[in-house]
C-alpha cells in the first residue's frame, strides 16, 4: 500500500560581506554579516504497489509449496508406516515361525525320548515280572526246604526235651493215669481227699508265685528309684545353683534390596517368638556397626551348617534336585559375608 512521509525542518543561511559607499568626507567601505532561517518541508511519496504485488505473488508461490510439502510428509508417513507394519509382521511372523519350529523340534525330540523311556520301561517291567515270578518260585522251594528243617530240629528238640526231663513227663503220664483211674473207677468217693491235699498244694503255688512276682516288682521299682535318684544326683551336679543375667541371642535378617529405579529398601525379618520391635532402631543400630570381612572361624561355622543344611534339604538322587544344590551352593559366597 503506497504512502506519503513529509520532513520538516529549519534551515540556517548565514552571510557576510563588504559594502563601498562614493567618496566623500565619510566615504569608505563598511562590512556586514548574519544567519537568515528558512523552513523547509520535503513530502516523500512511496509507491509500494510493485512489493505487494510481489509479496503476494510469494505467499501463493508458499502457500503452495507448504500444500506440496504438507502432502509429501502425510505420503512419507503413510509410507513408512505401511513399511514398518510390512517390516514389523515379517519380524514377528519369522520369530514365531523360528519358535515354532524349535518347539516342534524339541516335541519330536522328547516324543523320541518318551517313546524310548516307554520301550525301556515295558521292558524293566518284563524283567520285573519275571524276577518276581522266579523269587515266588526260589522263595516256595527256599522256604518249604527251611519249614522241612525247622520241623526236624522241632522234633529233635522235642525229642532231647522230653530225654531231659524224662522223669517229669513219666510223673505226668503216671499222674494222667492216676486221675483217670480215681475218677474212672468205683474209688470216686476218695476225691475228698486228694481234693483237700490238692488245693491246699495249689494255694501253697499260687502264693509261692505271687511271693516271686511282688519281689521281682519290687526289685525293679528299687532299680528304676535308683536310677532316677542317680539321674537326679548327675542333673543337680550340671546345674549351677545361681541367679544371674545373661544374653539370650536369636537370628534376626536384615536384608537391603534395589528396585528398578536404583531405590534401596532396608527390611527386618523377625522370629516369631521375640517381641515386637521397632524396625527403623534396628535398622539404624544396623547400620552404625562397623562390619568386617575377617571372619574365618564363623565361616567355618557358617559353611558346616550351611553344608548340613543343604544336605537335610536335598536328600534324594532327582537329577533337578541335585542341579538346583549345585546351584545353591554355588551362589553362595563367603567372601561377602561381613560380621561384626
Amino acid at each position: 500500500m503506497s504512502y506519503r512521509r513529509s520532513f520538516n525542518k529549519t534551515i540556517a543561511v548565514h552571510y557576510s560581506g563588504s559594502v563601498s559607499y562614493p567618496a566623500s568626507q565619510n566615504g569608505g567601505s563598511t562590512s556586514y554579516s548574519g544567519t537568515a532561517y528558512e523552513d523547509v518541508t520535503v513530502n516523500i511519496d512511496v509507491d509500494t504497489i510493485p512489493f505487494d504485488a510481489g509479496v503476494e505473488s510469494c505467499n501463493n508461490s508458499i502457500n503452495i509449496l507448504t500444500g506440496a510439502v504438507v502432502a509429501t510428509e502425510a505420503a512419507q508417513i503413510a509410507s513408512i508406516d505401511l513399511n514398518a507394519k510390512k517390516v514389523g509382521s515379517t519380524i514377528v511372523e519369522g520369530f514365531f515361525k523360528t519358535i515354532r519350529s524349535e518347539i516342534s523340534q524339541q516335541i519330536m525330540e522328547l516324543s523320541q525320548r518318551i517313546d524310548a523311556n516307554l520301550m525301556h520301561l515295558r521292558e524293566l517291567a518284563k524283567s520285573c515280572n519275571s524276577k518276581q515270578k522266579q523269587m515266588e518260585v526260589d522263595y516256595n522251594r527256599i522256604s518249604s526246604r527251611y519249614l522241612k528243617i525247622f520241623d526236624d530240629l522241632n522234633n529233635e528238640l522235642s525229642n532231647r526235651i522230653y530225654e531231659l526231663n524224662k522223669p517229669a513227663f513219666i510223673f505226668k503220664k503216671e499222674s494222667d493215669n492216676q486221675a483217670i483211674r480215681t475218677t474212672g473207677n468205683d474209688l470216686v468217693s476218695t476225691v475228698t481227699v486228694f481234693g483237700k491235699e490238692g488245693s491246699k498244694l495249689q494255694a501253697l503255688i499260687s502264693a509261692s508265685v505271687a511271693k516271686k512276682r511282688a519281689l521281682d516288682t519290687i526289685n525293679q521299682a528299687n532299680m528304676f528309684l535308683l536310677k532316677q535318684k542317680n539321674l537326679e544326683n548327675t542333673v543337680n551336679q550340671c546345674m549351677l545353683n545361681e541367679n544371674i543375667d545373661a544374653h539370650i541371642f536369636a537370628p534376626i535378617c536384615f536384608m537391603e534390596t534395589q528396585n528398578e529405579k536404583n531405590q534401596i529398601d532396608k527390611n527386618v525379618f523377625l522370629p516369631d517368638f521375640l517381641p515386637q520391635t521397632d524396625s527403623n532402631a534396628l535398622i539404624d543400630s544396623f547400620k552404625n556397626l562397623n562390619w568386617t570381612t575377617d571372619v574365618k572361624e564363623k565361616n567355618d561355622n557358617i559353611r558346616h551348617y550351611f553344608n548340613a543344611e543343604v544336605n537335610d534339604a536335598y536328600t534324594s538322587n532327582i537329577q533337578h534336585e541335585n542341579r538346583v544344590k549345585e546351584m545353591i551352593t554355588r551362589i553362595f559366597d563367603l567372601n561377602s559375608i561381613k560380621s561384626n
